[in-house]
């Protein structure tokens, strides 16, 4: 039996789309609007959950370079100073469990978070500017490769002008 994600998630969306949904009642739309929902979820996650770890590890780098950037800017704690070298430390190891990954990056973005309200907190209209463009920039590369995941959602207008996330994270096609 074949137990990996990206072949048994489609066999459960298939059985859903075609034995569940065909008996819901017609005036259940809610219902049938929401298992629509988990059903291309559920495709989703078969066709890039390979990637997922690609996309953790981008996003942890990225937001290991903001958050350097921030304390240029700001100045920056022992906490945060340490709380980056652990970030890029799991960013750049071989051998890193998805797990720590994911911890890492949560970590991170608190510390990113803290520096953001440090900053702000000074009221100084130009180091607010700095910091904001810093975080617009993380921002908009987040957000292109959020809206590249869930792109087969059919969600987005014009999705030719999406790029793919395999291409955005530099992964084979």
């Amino acid at each position: 039996m074949e137990l990996r994600p990206e072949y048994l998630l489609p066999v459960i969306a298939k059985t859903l789309q075609d034995v569940v949904l065909p008996v819901l009642d017609e005036h259940q739309q809610v219902a049938q609007e929401q298992l629509k929902l988990a059903i291309g979820f559920l495709n989703i996650m078969a066709q890039n959950g390979p990637m997922q770890f690609a996309f953790d590890v981008d996003e942890l780098r990225r937001l290991t370079a903001l958050a350097k950037a921030l304390i240029d800017a700001v100045g920056g704690s022992a906490a945060s100073t340490a709380a980056i070298a652990a970030a890029k430390a799991a960013g750049e190891g071989t051998g890193v469990a998805p797990a720590e990954i994911v911890a890492a990056t949560r970590q991170l973005r608190i510390g990113v978070s803290e520096l953001i309200e440090q900053g702000h907190a000074r009221g100084d209209k130009a180091l607010d500017a700095t910091i904001s463009g810093l975080v617009n920039a993380f921002s908009r590369v987040q957000l292109d490769r959020e809206r590249a995941w869930v792109l087969p959602m059919g969600f987005e207008n014009g999705q030719d002008a999406v790029p793919s996330i395999a291409s955005q994270l530099g992964l084979p096609a």
